[in-house]
């Protein structure tokens, strides 16, 4: 995809409040992260530093088409156990 293109594919789409991209690496402002992404692309056209903009913008388009649930901590393993911990 072009990057006309993959612009037109997120202009026209819900976008989720925040993505994964791979692992360990979590977009926490979608919309933000596109503009930035954008916005760097259009000032470098034609040079190679987009490549990895360019990669980006695809993981997000797998992230968003594939979501990945995310693994959140039990309330038991958030929390320390303080009378295993005094004891």
């Amino acid at each position: 995809m072009t990057a006309e293109e993959l612009e037109g594919y997120f202009t026209g789409i819900a976008l989720p409040e925040r993505i994964t991209l791979e692992s360990g690496v979590v977009v926490e402002d979608v919309p933000l992260f596109l503009e930035s992404h954008f916005d760097y692309i259009r000032s470098n056209e034609g040079s190679k530093s987009i490549n990895v903009y360019l990669q980006r913008l695809h993981l997000a388009i797998q992230a968003i088409e594939n979501p990945v649930e995310e693994i959140k901590p039990s309330a038991e393993e958030a929390a320390p156990d303080v009378e295993a911990a005094s004891a």
